[in-house]
């Protein structure tokens, strides 16, 4: 892969999100959820109180702890806001192909290897800004709210979260370059989404699966250990996705 064509197209990879306005919009949606997932986690039970005593109905909680309110951020960033994520990708190579600016791009002397690399590379620091922005704003609050989270704990269970997150771009991103538009490529992202959570019970084979990483970065954002399994599996998929993408887009003729 050479240096400067593959900086070059990720320089302007960057650009291309800033002027845009998908950096904005995914750094704001990512920024909402960090802050509401304590604030939700710590005033719901006190609004269920409220409308059942309104309609005189007595209705009794646990008082919410630091673990509701990472179980909150898990739960919204792992869906709303990885659903954002999900469709600012699924247009990064398609969407290129369909205007015939994927063809001008490769006139130059740059490799097809590089074109991908830039995207996705993109795709991954975008998404990773915007989510350390959102866990910082989570554990802020969580630390005022309840008590606060070991710092470690928390920055290692966010990394598995991300790591979740960064699989599904890079599902996403694959099905982009093989697709023939964006919504095809939605949908097929939005199916392994779906087959891969429904195969949660399938004993030793879902300790490797990404949906394993929700469940294990709450432990560990609370202290408990981690395991490798589903490490293992989101690299695997991680890898497959990339390479899968690089030889589909090496058969794409313009």
């Amino acid at each position: 892969m050479r240096r400067r064509p593959f900086f070059v197209l990720f320089g302007k990879e960057l650009r291309e999100q800033v002027k845009s306005y998908r950096l904005l919009i995914l750094g704001l949606v990512f920024v909402f959820f960090g802050l509401a997932s304590p604030l939700l986690a710590k005033f719901t039970p006190e609004i269920l109180k409220s409308v059942g005593t309104q309609q005189g109905v007595t209705i009794v909680l646990p008082e919410p702890t630091a673990a509701d309110a990472v179980a909150q951020f898990v739960k919204n960033v792992s869906q709303i806001a990885l659903l954002v994520l999900v469709f600012l990708t699924m247009g990064s190579v398609v969407a290129e192909k369909e205007r015939g600016t994927a063809a001008f791009v490769l006139v130059k002397p740059a490799s097809r290897e590089s074109f991908l690399a830039a995207k996705l590379l993109t795709l991954w620091l975008c998404g990773t800004g915007a989510f350390a922005l959102s866990a910082l704003c989570a554990y802020g609050y969580t630390a005022i709210l309840f008590q606060a989270p070991s710092v470690a704990s928390f920055v290692l269970g966010c990394s598995l979260l991300l790591l979740h997150i960064l699989t599904f771009v890079t599902t996403t991103f694959f099905f982009s370059t093989i697709a023939r538009s964006q919504v095809v490529a939605g949908v097929l992202s939005f199916l392994v989404w779906i087959l891969l959570a429904s195969l949660g019970s399938l004993g030793i084979v879902s300790e490797f699966l990404p949906g394993r990483l929700l469940s294990a970065s709450i432990e560990v954002a609370l202290g408990a250990p981690l395991s490798w399994e589903p490490l293992a599996g989101c690299a695997a998929i991680i890898v497959l996705s990339f390479f899968g993408a690089v030889v589909a887009f090496r058969r794409w003729e313009p």
